[in-house]
């Protein structure tokens, strides 16, 4: 059984917006991802993504996060195998820094 997708979008401390997604994304929640990231873009100059949550993300997940590359500051990405080994094969680890905690995405500018 997949573990429940959770988004929670907000502005942090110093202005930046900020979408945290937490549990698996694949092609049955996707639509729902790309909604919110979609929204989520817009309201700032840039986006920081907290992915330190997802357990699993899919092709349709990157596709997502692809579309918006030019709008994202920072990716952060936990440092799971599974999911660097993704990242990795379609180069998206060169597209964005990729920070393993939070905190670490504040102060990469």
């Amino acid at each position: 059984m997949s573990t429940p997708l959770h988004i929670a979008t907000g502005q942090s401390a110093d202005g930046r917006w900020q979408l945290t997604a937490t549990g698996e994304i694949d092609l049955s929640n996707a639509a729902m991802f790309r909604d919110q990231l979609a929204a989520a873009v817009h309201p700032g100059p840039r986006l920081i993504v907290d992915l330190t949550g997802v357990e699993y993300l899919d092709s349709a997940a990157l596709a997502a996060l692809f579309t918006h590359a030019d709008r994202i500051e920072v990716l952060i990405a936990p440092l799971n195998e599974y999911l660097l080994t993704v990242c990795g094969l379609t180069q998206l680890t060169e597209v964005r820094v990729i920070p393993a905690t939070p905190s670490a995405a504040e102060h990469s500018e």
